[in-house]
């Protein structure tokens, strides 16, 4: 018989290993966090654009900076880079320290629908209504015309967005690293098309290039609402996307795909804006295209 006086005393805390797997967990929160207040960064970005009276940053900001940054939307622009780069990070932070959860999921998909939904429609709306302020022909017929189809077409983006974004979260019961295709344009990558023009119709109105006589900036406002338009439907459909990183980061890739690399980094060279228009156009374009080819069709079928 054991006496309950020579009982071994029960443990109250975690074993030390246990405790620091428990404190790794919270990165992938951390990185989901920094995610979301890029996307609030942005917002506010968009807020000092509208009520500032100039069109570029303040003056204390150093001639560098302002040369790459020009205006608040650009930094604005920036921010939701910086929220790519932590949506990236938040999975894969939580499958290395093993620590996936729903809460995790939910979480992700709330900064998602700030990061990637409001804040690109939001920074849209700001570089209408900056140039518009700044103008001094007023709004106009044209002007007016675009306002509106822009806020329809804002409103339109945020609302596919939301509904993505509800349907990957029912939709999808296997792990995300099982995943190859997403059914519908991911919501990070339709935001990325709309960010990436903003930071090149910003750097085109702080630096004017001619063209053939093009109004670039001009050209470039309706091309932000195309992709507004264009990249919600897409959001919503059924065309199938390739998960980036399980095709094309963990598989092996032939050495030919070293020339695609090289062209992109020389195409960053010569313009980091212009370099994130060709990488998002091409990613939002290479669904369809791909569902188009005869031999994808026949994969379908078969």
């Amino acid at each position: 018989m054991i006496r309950l006086d020579q009982r071994r005393p029960i443990l109250t805390s975690a074993p030390p290993r246990q405790r620091r797997l428990i404190g790794i967990s919270l990165l992938p929160a951390a990185a989901t966090l920094g995610n979301l207040l890029c996307g609030f960064g942005a917002i506010l970005c968009c807020v000092l654009t509208v009520s500032s009276s100039s069109e570029g940053l303040p003056r204390v900001v150093s001639t560098r900076v302002a040369e790459w940054m020009p205006t608040y939307l650009s930094v604005g622009a920036l921010l939701i880079v910086l929220s790519l780069v932590f949506d990236a990070l938040d999975g894969r932070l939580a499958r290395l320290t093993r620590r996936t959860s729903a809460f995790g999921a939910q979480l992700d998909s709330l900064s998602d629908v700030v990061s990637f939904g409001v804040a690109p429609a939001t920074l849209v709306l700001a570089a209408f209504l900056r140039t518009w302020n700044v103008s001094d022909a007023g709004l106009g017929p044209l002007g007016m015309l675009q306002w509106r189809l822009g806020l329809v077409a804002a409103l339109a983006f945020v609302s596919c967005a939301a509904i993505r974004l509800a349907r990957y979260n029912v939709e999808s019961a296997k792990g995300e690293e099982a995943l190859r295709a997403f059914s519908g344009l991911p919501t990070p990558g339709g935001g990325s098309l709309v960010v990436a023009l903003v930071a090149l119709h910003e750097r085109l109105v702080s630096f004017p290039v001619p063209l053939l006589g093009v109004d670039g900036p001009e050209v470039l406002r309706w091309a932000m609402l195309g992709a507004l338009l264009v990249c919600g439907l897409l959001m919503v459909s059924r065309v199938e996307y390739a998960h980036v990183f399980n095709q094309y980061v963990r598989r092996r890739r032939p050495p030919t795909d070293l020339v695609w690399l090289l062209l992109i980094i020389s195409v960053g060279v010569f313009s980091l804006e212009l370099l994130l228009v060709v990488v998002a156009l091409g990613y939002v374009a290479s669904g369809p295209v791909l569902t188009a080819l005869p031999q994808r069709r026949e994969t379908r079928t078969e």
